[in-house]
């Protein structure tokens, strides 16, 4: 019997409450035009790699992998916000990605591959959605930069509600 993949997942960096609140302060300036809808500041994320669907199996795997993703501890300054306009989304992210960043993000993929996973080919581009369904962004205004203390990632689960989803940590790994 096959089993059902009805666990949605992906590895995140997930904000402290004080950086959490703070990206969320600036996320509300940005000057977004409808239909575009904010992410709610509980689900405020930067990812490192999205699974998608697993079963039991594959997500048993995954967390016993994600162990094997050490690295030293980094801050990440985020002190960027932009529109992918191909995926509409606005976002706040870090003009220069930290190499320890780099280097988990590559650490965790390589440690992910034996259950299966395949990671994106395109080049990293750490980032934090804040606003879906953007059809642009207008002209933004400069913002005080974050320093986000990075020494841990987790496992996120994603759940479907009625008015949406929230995101919930799993599994938090060190790094360092």
């Amino acid at each position: 019997m096959r089993q059902k993949k009805d666990t949605r997942i992906f590895f995140a960096l997930w904000p402290d409450p004080a950086t959490r609140r703070q990206l969320s302060q600036i996320a509300r300036r940005l000057p977004v035009d409808r239909p575009a809808r904010r992410v709610p500041e509980y689900n405020l994320h930067l990812t490192l790699h999205f699974v998608g669907n697993v079963d039991i199996v594959e997500l048993t795997c995954l967390r016993q992998r994600a162990r094997l993703a050490t690295g030293e501890a980094f801050e990440l300054l985020i002190d960027s916000a932009g529109h992918f306009a191909r995926s509409r989304v606005a976002w706040l992210g870090c003009s220069e990605i930290p190499p320890a960043l780099q280097r988990l993000h590559d650490r965790l993929g390589e440690c992910l591959e034996p259950c299966g996973y395949r990671p994106e080919a395109e080049r990293y581009n750490p980032h934090v959605t804040v606003a879906r369904r953007v059809n642009r962004l207008l002209p933004v205004d400069t913002f005080e930069a974050i320093s986000w203390k990075v020494d841990s990632f987790v496992l996120i689960e994603s759940r479907a509600f009625e008015n949406g989803v929230k995101y919930e940590a799993v599994e938090t790994y060190p790094i360092a």
